[in-house]
């Protein structure tokens, strides 16, 4: 025992770069098996607390209204709510914080609508007042918005129903961020809804007013009620179950009365609670699910390729004992203690290495979870990593005893001969790589032929390693049998070092066995960044989809008023960009101001490959300038010379600088002449976009001849490029296209000739508008209305036409249309529809005073960019995939690391070549270009190979896996493609480590290549 002992130490350190290149690569294994259930856990915890912390608060917490009992003061009914509020929220720990209220009036008429008065203790201080906060009975607080709205300032005063004379003493804006929008729970209760037409007729309702208790307290026959919230804050250790209890307590809000809530006699206390917990749990679970498919796959490649690396290792150090095993042959060793002679060494590694794993596993554990999750989240254990951990110390120990074995196997005569050489393969070794190709083909036939994405399954996890061990067996035997035919030819076709070259790596199996594990290194590197780069590239499109600009603001108002307000805000369009959705009966369209598209806006490169957002926007916008006319008085110069059966009429149809349409008629005489008209809403600049002619109030009449627009005026002065570049044409929608027999603007005048059959009107539109309006077409998106909805409002049944075919559209997907503002509402009513969403994107650099110019109109930051990417990047699923990142490092590492060792310990046997090739008088430039060449030949066959097998793999599992759960009709779909620049990259990497690698070794391989090397060998 202790001779074997003596001799497994001398062994080890005469070894030692092959001893310690194994115990790596174990380690390695053994960690990555710990690794991956411990992150598979925790990123799920991880993204629980973040999903929970990014939601708004109305999705996670609850919110209750109470009704005091009459004559109960503000104070006391705030008191009394927070109380139940306790009660009913009681059972989930501190994950609600303590309830915060809100006291509000009913709806009562004033300002010419509807308003509240509302009250908070402290909410001046949360708050940006202009004026002061009020201090008396009757003073109150308005929206800046509403103010400007209702040409309201500082000291104004006016009726409130219920509330007699109320005086405003300042204008407040809500402050943006996080923290306000917690201290205030929710702050659409701020939002100010302006009146709307037919058919929705709904009032004006500003936002709240806001004043102090004393005032709600003097109020007559308007009652107040309490709006009582308890906000979820997650703690980091909460988990599955912690979600639970949470869920418990929200779902017992459906069923107040069995709580058995003190709530006093004449009042009572409802749920207003929209709380969706449940469905963020089936979310976390799916989640869950999914990460553990997605960091599988990450993991077994690292542990296979390590598990490769470790078998070429560990067959050259048994390689190297060849005498060792030779002599204890010859000395009649019985084949047990050939054996144990033979795993002294590997299993005294193992030994080492699988607990150094297993604690470099947890280090890594804690490493990763502290830099990437959530703060003070706990490093989890799960019995999971202890069984991993276990099972790749055996699957080491099973290499161990394979390379023992095929050392054992080799007759003695080769064993004496010290040098191994090619020798035809085994038939079981010939059946099991084919196996391994017959199930590579199959594999990846089956991907090839699915097109439907899903969750990764045990496909997607085996064949890039599949490909890659194929590829790596195709390199190693078409390197060899190329070398074979190579030296066959003889030296006369070739330079000396090629040939020296090609013969070394036709006799020498060491030169070759390196190809098939560093192949599936470079394979699965390459599949693993790819992987990670594409996921995190998709997640970007998402959020640019979701989150169109740098910062989104939510906006109450109409789309038209909302395009008006960005226009005014930020007028050469630097910063602000308006847009919206719209549907129709069938297409569903993103409305958005698309010449600030290119400024503003966030567009992925991946929705339209090759089209610049300046070129989308080019095609988008009307060719014609919409004339603007600024002045209170508008004039026409007509020149009339056409009869009609009635008087006839010119119709203006204007659009204010605050999104209003406004008609201007001016009667037409059978003469020539100036027709002007008094217009004051135009004071600030009116878009003359459209021309209608007809009887009086715009009825049709008949109409014949010819009617010449010379000019149009604002406050007695031309308006330059009115009529001669405004694009005038008949309108798309004209009720009587064909009534207008020719339009020209030839010389500056506008000509229409007329020949109707019958009463019509002439309608005329500026900017040059097609019949069929271009649109961005989203992948999944309809062009054509449904045949089998049903509507009576909408107007958005104009044909469209597809100028630009995209992955993804803003706010829609790819589902959606994109469309210009100024393209859909020349001269067309637009109507709002409830459910539409109106926001103005803006940059990250706008300045503030144009920020307080939104904040004032009532908009509030609804979301971030940022905070839509960075809530991608934290799901479970998404930080699962960084392990692909690690996954591509590491192996690459590995790979030259066990290539650095396994060309060390060819060093010897080189050297005695170059030195047999020196003695014979050689030049070392021959020697050394042979070495390299060799080197060239095997490290280039490997790149090739692991870079083709991992491009494949990516491409074919890309096709068909999910790399994010936010499958939406809003989603954009994952681009499937290998992206060259980053495979470039990758390549350049390679040659670079590879060729340091071949330049050192041919080095040295000269530099001991001496007459003395071949004498020390004979001794």
């Amino acid at each position: 025992m202790r001779s074997l002992v003596a001799t497994v130490l001398r062994g080890l350190r005469s070894r030692l770069l092959l001893s310690l290149g194994s115990v790596l690569l174990i380690a390695l294994a053994v960690a990555s098996a710990v690794l991956g259930p411990v992150f598979q856990v925790a990123v799920t915890s991880s993204y629980l607390v973040t999903r929970l912390a990014d939601a708004p608060n109305p999705l996670t917490g609850l919110s209750w209204a109470y009704r005091p009992a009459p004559g109960t003061g503000p104070a006391a009914a705030a008191s009394e709510a927070a109380a139940l509020a306790r009660q009913a929220g009681a059972g989930a720990g501190g994950t609600y914080v303590a309830p915060q209220t809100f006291l509000r009036t009913d709806e009562t008429p004033g300002l010419g609508g509807q308003v509240r008065l509302a009250a908070k203790e402290g909410y001046c201080e949360h708050l940006e007042v202009e004026g002061r906060c009020p201090a008396a009975p009757r003073e109150v607080l308005m929206l800046a918005g509403d103010a400007e709205l209702t040409a309201f300032e500082v000291g104004a005063t006016f009726d409130v129903e219920g509330a007699g004379t109320l005086e405003v003493v300042g204008l407040y804006t809500v402050p943006e961020g996080p923290a306000e929008a917690d201290w205030w729970f929710d702050l659409s209760r701020f939002s100010s809804r302006t009146p709307t037409p037919p058919p929705s007729n709904q009032p004006y309702r500003p936002a709240p007013l806001l004043t102090g208790h004393d005032t709600l307290e003097g109020l007559a026959g308007v009652d107040v009620e309490v709006l009582v919230d308890r906000r979820l804050e997650p703690p980091a250790d909460l988990d599955l179950e912690g979600l639970d209890a949470v869920r418990a307590v929200a779902s017992a809000q459906d069923d107040l009365a069995a709580l058995g809530l003190d709530v006093a006699a004449g009042a009572s206390f409802e749920t207003r609670s929209i709380n969706d917990i449940d469905g963020v749990a089936a979310e976390v679970r799916a989640q869950q699910e999914t990460a553990r498919s997605s960091v599988a796959p990450a993991v077994l490649s690292l542990v296979l390729v390590a598990l490769a690396l470790l078998l070429r290792l560990l067959t050259a150090a048994a390689d190297l004992r060849l005498p060792e095993l030779a002599l204890a042959s010859l000395r009649g060793l019985p084949r047990r203690r050939m054996w144990s002679l033979g795993l002294s060494e590997p299993l005294v590694l193992l030994g080492v290495a699988v607990p150094v794993g297993g604690a470099l596993g947890l280090g890594v554990s804690w490493l990763l979870v502290e830099s990437w999750l959530v703060p003070g989240l706990p490093v989890p254990l799960p019995w999971t990593s202890l069984l991993a951990g276990l099972g790749v110390g055996l699957g080491a120990g099973l290499v161990a005893v394979v390379a023992v074995g095929l050392v054992l196997r080799v007759d003695l005569a080769s064993q004496l001969g010290g040098v191994r050489r090619p020798a035809r393969a085994r038939r079981g070794a010939v059946v099991a790589q084919l196996a391994l190709v017959a199930g590579a083909l199959v594999v990846l036939l089956s991907k090839l032929s699915s097109t439907a994405p899903g969750d990764p399954d045990v496909t997607d996890l085996v064949l890039p390693v599949l490909l890659a061990v194929v590829a790596g067996l195709g390199g190693a035997r078409a390197t060899s049998a190329l070398a074979g035919w190579w030296t066959r030819r003889g030296p006369r076709s070739s330079s000396l070092s090629t040939f020296v070259a090609a013969r070394a790596l036709s006799r020498r199996r060491e030169g070759t066995l390196v190809i098939l594990p560093v192949t599936a290194a470079i394979a699965i590197c390459v599949f693993g960044a790819g992987v990670y780069d594409s996921a995190s590239q998709w997640r970007a499109s998402v959020a640019a989809t979701r989150a169109p600009a740098a910062v989104v603001w939510a906006s109450d108002l109409s789309l038209d008023r909302t395009v008006a307000l960005s226009r005014t805000a930020d007028p050469d369009g630097e910063w602000l960009m308006a847009a919206g959705t719209l549907s129709s009966t069938g297409p569903v369209f993103t409305v958005a101001d698309t010449s600030r598209l290119e400024r503003v806006a966030q567009w992925s490169d991946q929705w339209t490959p090759g089209t610049s957002t300046a070129e989308i926007a080019e095609r988008l916008r009307p060719t014609g300038e919409v004339p603007l006319l600024e002045g209170s008085r508008i004039g026409v110069v007509v020149d009339n010379r056409a009869r009609s059966s009635d008087d006839l009429v010119l119709r203006l149809r204007l659009v204010t600088a605050e999104g209003d349409v406004r008609f201007a008629f001016l009667p037409v005489p059978p003469s020539s002449g100036t027709l002007e008209t008094r217009v004051p809403a135009c004071r600030s600049g009116c878009r003359l976009e459209g021309l209608t002619f007809g009887g009086p109030a715009a009825l049709r009449t008949d109409i014949q001849g010819v009617v010449e627009i010379w000019g149009v005026l604002a406050d007695g002065e031309p308006v330059d490029g009115a009529v001669t570049g405004a694009g005038w044409k008949v309108a798309a929608d004209a009720s009587a296209p064909e009534a207008v027999t020719r339009l020209t603007d030839d010389d500056g005048v506008l000509r229409v000739e007329a020949a109707t059959g019958e009463p019509a009107i002439l309608q005329l539109t500026a900017g040059d508008v097609p019949e069929a309006l271009p649109v961005v077409k989203g992948l999944d998106a309809r062009t054509e209305p449904d045949p089998n909805a049903f509507s009576t409002s909408s107007p958005l049944s104009f044909p469209v036409h597809p100028v630009v075919e995209a992955t993804s559209v803003p706010l829609l997907g790819p589902r959606g249309l994109l469309i210009d503002y100024d393209m859909v509402s020349i001269d067309r009513e637009v109507y709002d529809q409830d459910s539409s969403e109106v926001v103005v994107l803006a940059r990250a650099d706008t300045p503030e005073d144009v920020s307080e110019q939104l904040r004032a109109a009532g908009l509030s930051v609804d979301r971030t960019f940022g905070d839509v990417r960075a809530g991608l990047d934290g799901e479970a699923y998404a930080l699962a995939l960084r392990l692909y990142a690690v996954v591509a490092v590491l192996v690459l590492v590995m790979a030259v690391a066990a290539l650095g060792v396994s060309t060390a310990v060819q060093l010897p046997a080189r050297r005695r070549d170059a030195a047999s090739l020196r003695v014979v008088g050689v030049p070392r430039r021959e020697v050394m270009g042979a070495v390299a060449r060799e080197l060239g030949v095997v490290l280039g066959s490997t790149a090739v190979a692991g870079l083709a097998a991992g491009a494949l793999a990516q491409y074919v599992v890309l096709r068909t896996v999910t790399l994010g759960y936010a499958e939406t009709l809003s989603t954009p779909e994952l681009v499937a493609g290998v992206d060259p620049v980053r495979l470039a990259l990758l390549a350049l990497l390679t040659a670079v480590l590879f060729g340091a690698v071949a330049l050192v070794s041919a080095v040295l391989t000269v530099r001991g290549a001496r007459g003395a090397t071949l004498r020390e060998n004979a001794r």
